[in-house]
């Protein structure tokens, strides 16, 4: 590939300068020297072209050899790789200074060789020289763009993978400001100074002697040959350079409307080590990041609730707070302490999540949030972090799913041989101080108050009422539906001065 851009982009070129020289000097005083000048640059190609051949098989050697070692799934050495890298990164710019030489040199030897000082005009020598030299820089842009636009295309994405070019050492680099400047000097300035050498040598021939007639008619030649091959030049290399960048464009700008959509797997495929290059890597980077950070938010989730992982995340001061009015809902095993004596731990491990994973879902699923698991019981909270103006009967509904929920799970745990499980529940209604509570080096969403304490009064009640569901007076009092329960029973809790009523929940 790499010789076929190469060799063939300068042949091209080559023959397209051959039949520019013959309308560029078409006098009497140059014509013994434009035969000269043909036969040495046709022996000069005869030997550029096995040289530049063998000079780029010899370049492109290390990057063949890494393609061939991963095709055939083989590991290829770190140095190797590096090397290959290299290569593949600077090959166009080797390839440019290689071209260069070829045809600046010959443009500068040609006048001492064929001994172009005892032509009549001293002119004609420096136009020819100068010709060669905006010719050169031609030629070999369109080859260098040719050649990265492959690289590009075939040989980049399957030795970087993950991008990240420009990390890559030894390498070389243009930007897209000098690359522009390039251009403009290529496409505009050099045709436009070809044509304005041209008709201030004809006008300086014709003030010698010369016919004017004969000096037009091969200027306008002349003109119309530099015109159709600035043209398609021009064309093919504003398109190949559009492409280098419009492409990598359009893929950032698909890859962050898929990371904003939440496809954090989205990557752009980098190639170039210039600045659009480097917004790739950071685009990238950017999606590494946020899926990192999404992947934390998940297991932050399951640590607390989404509900209180945004309060957290939002960094409050631990001084501030919210008085609420809320529902509180604690859970506990009834004799799980010995039933855990029994079993082994894998069995009371898995015994313990299971009836977590049931009860937490009934109670997310009726707008609740787990403030915390304690040993085997749970408490959670309906009403906060976000309000909720029917949070005593969120509660109440979430307390009679996991009554069902029970049932369900002991059914599973009978078929299997294991023993039922057992619970209380206890709610109750009230005002309660929520917040980040900690320190620096722990912190968690919790409620403080007589609510709190109250609740879980309530649930161990249960144990002496023999009651799976205790609601307070409270609760009952800011239902919105009507519920069955059990008459009001006047009972005393343990801390309180006062006597609290509660109701069974049927």
């Amino acid at each position: 590939m790499v010789v076929a851009i190469n060799v063939g982009g300068n042949l091209v070129g080559f023959f397209l300068v051959q039949l520019l020289i013959a309308y560029a000097q078409p006098f009497e005083h140059w014509q013994g020297f434009a035969g000269p000048s043909l036969k040495a640059n046709l022996a000069i190609l005869a030997i550029l072209v096995p040289s530049a051949m063998y000079f780029l098989i010899v370049l492109a050697r290390p990057v063949d050899s890494a393609l061939r070692k991963m095709q055939a799934q083989e590991t290829v050495a770190w140095r190797s790789l590096q090397l290959a890298r290299r290569r593949v990164i600077n090959m166009p710019f080797y390839a440019a200074a290689m071209n260069l030489a070829a045809w600046i040199v010959p443009a500068l030897l040609f006048p001492f060789l064929f001994k172009l000082h005892t032509v009549k005009s001293p002119w004609t020598v420096a136009i020819y020289v100068i010709y060669g030299f905006s010719n050169a820089a031609m030629i070999t842009l369109l080859v260098f763009v040719l050649l990265e636009h492959a690289c590009r295309k075939t040989v980049i994405p399957v030795l970087f993978p993950e991008g990240r070019l420009r990390d890559q050492k030894g390498t070389l680099w243009l930007s897209i400001r000098k690359k522009l400047m390039i251009m403009y000097v290529a496409i505009c300035l050099i045709p436009m100074f070809q044509v304005a050498l041209m008709i201030s040598s004809r006008a300086g021939w014709t003030f010698d002697g010369a016919e004017a007639c004969e000096a037009l008619r091969s200027l306008g030649t002349f003109s119309w040959i530099l015109f159709a091959f600035s043209a398609i030049y021009g064309l093919w290399l504003a398109v190949l350079f559009s492409r280098n960048l419009s492409q990598p464009a359009e893929e950032i700008m698909a890859v962050t409307q898929r990371v904003k959509e939440g496809d954090y797997d989205a990557r752009v495929h980098v190639v170039s080590n210039d600045e659009i290059g480097v917004l790739g890597d950071r685009v990238n980077e950017m999606a590494i990041g946020l899926k990192e950070r999404e992947e934390i938010r998940e297991v932050f989730n399951l640590v607390t609730s989404p509900e209180i992982g945004r309060e957290i995340l939002s960094m409050k001061p631990f001084e501030e707070g919210e008085v609420r009015r809320v529902t509180l809902l604690f859970a506990d095993l009834r004799g799980f302490t010995s039933l855990a004596e029994r079993l082994p731990p894998r069995d009371v491990l898995k015994a313990i999540n299971s009836y977590f994973s049931a009860m937490t879902e009934a109670i997310v699923r009726h707008n609740g949030v787990v403030l915390q698991y304690v040993g085997d019981e749970i408490e959670a909270v309906f009403g906060a972090p976000l309000d909720n103006a029917l949070h005593a009967d969120k509660a109440v509904d979430a307390a009679l799913a996991m009554r069902a929920a029970l049932e369900t799970l002991n059914e599973q745990r009978e078929a299997e041989g294991d023993e039922p499980l057992r619970h209380g529940i206890g709610i109750h209604t009230g005002s309660a101080l929520a917040g980040i509570v900690g320190s620096q080096y722990k912190i968690s969403y919790a409620l403080v108050g007589d609510t709190v304490n109250i609740a879980s009064r309530i649930q161990d009640l249960t144990k002496e009422m023999a009651a799976d569901i205790l609601l307070s007076g409270e609760t009952y009092r800011a239902l919105t539906i009507a519920r069955r329960v059990s008459t009001p029973v006047e009972v005393a809790v343990k801390g309180k001065v006062n006597t609290l009523d509660v109701y069974r929940l049927w």
